[in-house]
């Protein structure tokens, strides 16, 4: 059946009923024009078709793995895959969410003939999905149940061949771990929401795909003279060409080689490096993979707050079989390990199930995550999620408020409880708006604000960043407002910044793009440090090529209201199915209340949040979305203005 009248997007979504084994296909196109693609088609789908009261290990949880128009393409940095559905890692509510990851899957799905894949229903033994051109087919998996990440791969490569591509999980996922992640190849994983274990409460262990199509370009020349230039701007100018403090990648042996996390990014992020014949010093296993991102906390840096030292051999082990478990890098490392820490040190715990706490030992870290993995013992518990732990053993709750933001994810690029990224007031400001409103941690795909301030600052990258004069002025530019970027500002506009970035983390999730790339702002090819590339600006970019690849003609500030129009419909999930409100959003504040990491060098001390000043700033947010400041609700008139006419009906039934 032929149904892709569109370019750039493949033409074709994929439903799955495992426990009727009913498979349909539906056209794409219903779902662009308004959606784009990814985040933004699961959202739709999930308004539409997910039941009221459906729990994230119930049957009629949809499992949603979907890419966008870009993905497949020679678009530099794009690629990634979008994983959605109600998540088990979410607290207190497995919230719709949503998760991603690199690799080359997604490119695959594509050149397959698919835009996204949707997975509802429980089959009554294990079985893999297997598509191949256009069509698919749920076969027996019973013979890759129990096995790791890696060996699934190998098993169905053996079976298919070596050009397939396999999304899969590991025991972790088998175990229904609300800390168990989507993974492919050797580290591109969909780490957080802890899919993984919806796909093991589906029996589902693998999906795997062979694709031989192509994605069809609306504008071929134009596309291909735009990604050149795109590249050229964006390659080598970016602020994590550096080593960090916490990055311990400086071994020369093994083999290394800088390796991109995501098939169209030629960007060499930090640490992101692929090691090969590493000896494993607990197991003398030889483990190769990638080994980036926070995985590389794993071998401990004494002296930090991640000040345990089990070398680089004995940390490539350690992520080499959470990796292979299918266990959440972010959770383990940033949450369950520093909260254990602190429950010994006060005295809650003495030892591990009769194993000495000991965190320079390697063998302690593999066991520990054994025990998580298979949920022996304690790993019963923390399989359940850091910030469930306290709750169910009854002791250390004050401990884990220190290092958990909100919504069950350990802190990231807040200033406060992870204290792996270097962040300081008041940019912190602007990820804890995105925390407030968000189900999940904010910044896997929204780190274009503090963290591209920080990276581009003389704090962070004085060799290699911009003056704050340029950052100030460009920041201006692009977030609308004269403080949005000033190092001595407060809490005046950084509302804007919040909205934009939030609207632009959705886009980034829907085409699918590379966070750590777009929007693309600050430049150190430029005289006054503005990302552009022959007449595109920076925070267009992403605009410019969709409309090369799709033939849209739908403006910049038209794709940018697609972003908006999902964040509005992902608002409205939250209300329809848990109730959402203001006062949930404003439970992040005691967390910000505590005092901050670092302190600015402007001020010279550290600074904590002013709960009054946050209410305001609150006020600005809701006013800009055209959300009620006292409900948090979207208004009917805002929902009407994005298109979503039934939404607001569903939403506002019998209420006056």
């Amino acid at each position: 059946m032929e149904m892709n009248k569109l370019y750039g997007w493949a033409g074709r979504l994929l439903f799955v009923d495992l426990g009727s084994g009913r498979i349909e296909l539906r056209a794409t196109e219903p779902y662009a024009e308004k959606y784009v693609g990814g985040r933004g088609f699961a959202s739709r789908v999930a308004w539409d078709e997910l039941p009221d009261g459906t729990g994230a290990l119930d049957p009629a949880n949809i499992l949603m793995v979907t890419v966008g128009p870009l993905t497949g393409t020679t678009a530099p940095h794009s690629g990634r895959t979008t994983i959605a559905g109600l998540s088990p890692q979410g607290w207190p509510h497995e919230w719709f969410s949503r998760s991603g990851l690199g690799g080359r899957w997604g490119s695959t799905l594509k050149y397959a003939g698919f835009d996204g894949i949707f997975i509802k229903g429980k089959a009554s033994e294990p079985v893999y999905l297997w598509i191949e051109d256009g069509k698919a087919e749920v076969r027996p998996a019973k013979h890759l149940w129990g096995k790791g990440i890696y060996e699934t791969q190998q098993v169905l490569m053996a079976e298919h061949g070596k050009d397939i591509r396999v999304l899969t999980i590991g025991q972790a996922g088998e175990h229904l771990s609300r800390i168990a992640v989507i993974s492919t190849e050797t580290e591109s994983s969909a780490g957080q929401g802890g899919y993984g274990a919806v796909m093991g409460s589906k029996n589902l262990k693998a999906i795997a795909v062979r694709g031989n199509g192509a994605v069809r370009i609306a504008q071929p020349d134009e596309f291909l003279r735009k990604t050149k230039l795109i590249h050229k701007e964006c390659h080598a100018s970016h602020s994590f060409n550096k080593i960090s403090k916490l990055d311990p990648m400086k071994v020369e042996k093994y083999g290394q080689r800088w390796q991109a996390c995501t098939q169209q990014c030629s960007q060499c992020c930090l640490g992101s490096r692929f090691y090969s014949d590493v000896p494993g010093p607990v197991t003398g296993r030889r483990c190769a993979g990638q080994f980036h991102c926070v995985g590389t906390l794993f071998p401990g840096s004494p002296g930090s707050f991640y000040d345990w030292d089990i070398g680089f051999e004995g940390g490539f082990e350690a992520a080499t079989y959470s990796n292979d478990w299918g266990l959440n890098h972010w959770d383990v490392l940033l949450g369950i390990i520093p909260w254990l820490r602190s429950c010994v040190q006060a005295g809650y715990l003495k030892d591990i199930d009769g194993m000495k706490f000991d965190l320079n030992d390697p063998k302690f870290w593999i066991e520990l995550m054994r025990k998580i993995t298979f949920r022996e013992g304690i790993g019963d518990v923390l399989a359940e999620g850091g910030r469930r732990a306290p709750g169910l053993l009854g002791f250390g709750d004050d401990m884990i408020k220190p290092l958990y933001a909100a919504w069950g994810y350990a802190g990231h690029w807040d200033g406060h409880g992870d204290h792996a990224n270097t962040i300081v007031f008041p940019f912190w400001l602007v990820p804890a708006l995105q925390w407030a409103v968000d189900v999940r941690d904010p910044l896997g795909s929204g780190h274009g604000y503090g963290q591209v301030i920080m990276n581009w600052s003389p704090i962070v990258n004085p060799a290699g960043g911009l003056p704050w004069e340029k950052i100030k002025k460009v920041g201006a530019m692009v977030w609308k407002g004269e403080h949005a970027a000033d190092p001595e500002s407060g809490y005046e506009d950084k509302a804007f910044p919040a909205v934009f970035e939030g609207n632009r983390s959705i886009l980034k999730d829907s085409l699918t793009a590379d966070d750590q790339i777009y929007p693309r702002i600050f430049s150190a090819k430029t005289p006054d440090g503005y990302s552009r590339a022959d007449g595109m600006e920076g925070p267009q970019f992403e605009w410019h090529m969709f409309a090369a690849a799709t033939g849209s003609k739908m403006s910049y500030e038209d794709l940018n209201r697609c972003g908006e129009r999902v964040a509005n419909l992902e608002r409205a999930l939250q209300i329809r199915y848990f109730g959402r409100s203001r006062r949930d959003d404003e439970v992040v504040i005691p967390y910000l209340e505590s005092e901050e990491n670092l302190a600015n060098p402007f001020f010279g001390s550290k600074q904590s949040l002013d709960r009054v000043k946050f209410l305001k700033l609150m006020d600005e947010y809701y006013d800009l979305r055209g959300w009620d400041k006292v409900s948090g609700w979207p208004t009917r008139g805002k929902l009407a203005e994005m298109g979503l006419e039934d939404v607001a009906q569903r939403l506002y039934e019998g209420k006056a």
